[in-house]
C-alpha cells in the first residue's frame, strides 16, 4: 500500500476507494457532460464505457496488466500537475480505472506519456495513438511487442474515450480553467494524486 503523506487518504486502503467513489458519486449529481478531460466524472464514464464494452472483451480477452494515460501538467490551460489515469484490465475485463498517485502510475505495467494536447488529438481522432507511440509522439514505457500484439484492444480503449462527451481544457474560457485547477487541486491533496 502506497501513503502520500500530504494526501487525506492513503491510496490503495479501503477508506481512498470508499471516498474516491463517494466523491465521484456526489460530481456526478452536480456535473453534466460534456466531462472535463482528466475530472473524475470522465474516468467514472471512461471506465464504464470499457467495462460495458462487448468488443473490447473480445478483442483483449488474453491482455492483462495494468496501463496508464500519463498527462504531463501545463499551467497554461489550468493543469498545475501531471496527471495518472490507471486502467487495471485483465482478459477483458476492466477491473477499474483511476487517477492515482505519481509513483502508482509510473510503476504500471505500461505508462503512455504526452502532452495534453497529444492527448486531445488522439480523442479527437487526429492522432493514432499507436502510430504516436511508433514516432515517439506519446512515450511508452512498457513492452511495444505486447502493445503490438494487443493493437486492436489499443485502439477499442482509445475508441471508448473518444466516445465520453468531452471538454478540454483547450476549450475552456481562463474562468473556467482557474476554477477547474481550484477544485482539482483540492482532490490532489485530498487523495494524492
Amino acid at each position: 500500500m502506497e501513503s502520500n503523506n500530504l494526501a487525506e487518504f492513503a491510496y490503495g486502503s479501503e477508506e481512498w476507494e470508499k471516498a474516491y467513489r463517494e466523491m465521484v458519486e456526489k460530481r456526478l449529481a452536480k456535473v453534466e457532460p460534456p466531462f472535463a478531460m482528466g475530472s473524475p466524472e470522465w474516468v467514472d464514464a471512461f471506465e464504464k464505457n470499457i467495462q460495458e464494452d462487448e468488443l473490447y472483451k473480445k478483442v483483449a480477452k488474453k491482455w492483462e496488466g495494468t496501463v496508464v494515460i500519463h498527462i504531463l501538467g501545463d499551467p497554461a490551460i489550468g493543469l498545475d500537475g501531471d496527471i495518472f489515469m490507471l486502467m487495471d484490465l485483465w482478459h477483458g475485463d476492466c477491473r477499474s480505472v483511476r487517477l492515482v498517485p505519481e509513483e502508482t502510475g509510473k510503476n504500471a505495467d505500461y505508462v503512455l506519456t504526452g502532452n495534453f494536447e497529444r492527448w486531445e488529438s488522439v480523442l479527437k481522432k487526429e492522432l493514432d495513438v499507436v502510430k504516436a507511440m511508433m514516432q515517439g509522439k506519446i512515450k511508452l514505457k512498457g513492452s511495444l511487442p505486447v502493445i503490438v500484439r494487443f493493437v486492436k484492444a489499443c485502439v477499442r480503449l482509445v475508441e471508448l474515450a473518444a466516445g465520453i462527451d468531452t471538454r478540454f481544457q483547450t476549450e475552456m474560457s481562463e474562468q473556467e480553467r482557474e476554477a477547474f485547477k481550484e477544485w482539482f487541486n483540492e482532490l490532489r491533496a485530498r487523495f494524492g494524486f
